[in-house]
């Protein structure tokens, strides 16, 4: 059942398409604090095909269609009333497809393609100087829905870096970095990691010599300048763009 919320999200934002059934029933599972409902879920036949958030206002949060207990359809955020922040599309519980963020303006900030869970998840901001100027601010690397390979959260000048971590099947499989912001290592780091397990720094050196699968340790990377490869580098910002060309 669709709320008036959800009827002027609708005709605000022509890219909005609910995967969810207008013919499903919904079924309120939390309450904000002032008993407006927080999150709805929508079922056809006992069958639950799509959930809902809203906000302690009414207003639509995040709406998502659902198959079989698993996310199936796009996957809507909605950030200021009416605005669509991003949509994600899912099959049986994995992206797939093309995802898309948009900026308050409405303007389109970026785009990715997944595979059945598989491709760099990817996630831009903007500046709060004017003029406003996006910036790729997180990467995410997956397979078949887990974390595997690098994930970077990148600082506005899109050339440094103040987390990076290393993933296999979804467990801590190499070099753990974090800095503040000087930029300089946080207290106890680098960690290091082999197979989810915690290491010394001299035991994950040895480790790496023989598994080609963990990064190798290097000292410089102990600063947060980084080159991208190409398929993150190609998603940068004009302006970090404008300095390599």
């Amino acid at each position: 059942m669709a709320t008036k919320n959800l009827a002027r999200t609708i005709k605000t934002t022509p890219r909005f398409r609910s995967s969810i059934p207008r013919r499903a029933q919904e079924r309120i599972t939390a309450r904000h604090a002032n008993g407006a409902k927080a999150t709805v879920e929508y079922f056809i036949e006992g069958q639950r095909v799509g959930a809902r958030g809203f906000d302690s206002e009414g207003n639509l949060e995040s709406d998502c269609g659902w198959r079989d207990g698993l996310r199936h359809g796009t996957s809507y955020r909605i950030d200021i009333p009416g605005r669509l922040l991003s949509a994600t599309p899912y099959s049986r519980g994995l992206e797939h497809g093309s995802a898309r963020q948009w900026g308050d303006d409405g303007r389109l900030l970026g785009t990715y393609r997944m595979h059945h869970g598989t491709g760099i998840d990817l996630w831009w901001q903007e500046t709060w100087t004017k003029p406003r100027r996006r910036y790729l601010a997180e990467v995410h690397s997956l397979h078949r829905g887990v974390r595997h390979g690098f994930e970077w959260w990148i600082n506005e000048d899109e050339v440094s870096v103040y987390v990076e971590t290393h993933w296999q099947a979804g467990n801590a499989h190499g070099i753990e970095r974090r800095w503040n912001s000087k930029r300089r290592l946080r207290q106890g780091y680098p960690k290091y990691f082999v197979a989810g397990q915690q290491v010394t720094r001299r035991q994950y050196v040895k480790a790496a010599a023989s598994d080609a699968s963990l990064p190798p340790f290097r000292k410089a990377e102990n600063r947060p300048r980084r080159i991208f490869p190409p398929d993150i580098a190609r998603h940068l910002g004009d302006r970090r763009r404008r300095a390599d060309s």
